[in-house]
């Protein structure tokens, strides 16, 4: 996915990882969520 697409483009966002809902909310709240950072944009 480009994330950086979809954060300009969606007012609520639902990440899932490994089948399971690993967070949702707006892309403010989710681009500083370390869960997510993790998984989709690259905090290896």
């Amino acid at each position: 996915h480009n994330m950086r697409v979809i954060m300009n483009l969606a007012s609520d966002i639902y990440c899932l990882a490994n089948g399971r809902m690993l967070a949702s909310g707006a892309p403010e709240e989710l681009q500083n969520d370390q869960r997510v950072i993790d998984a989709y944009l690259g905090g290896h």
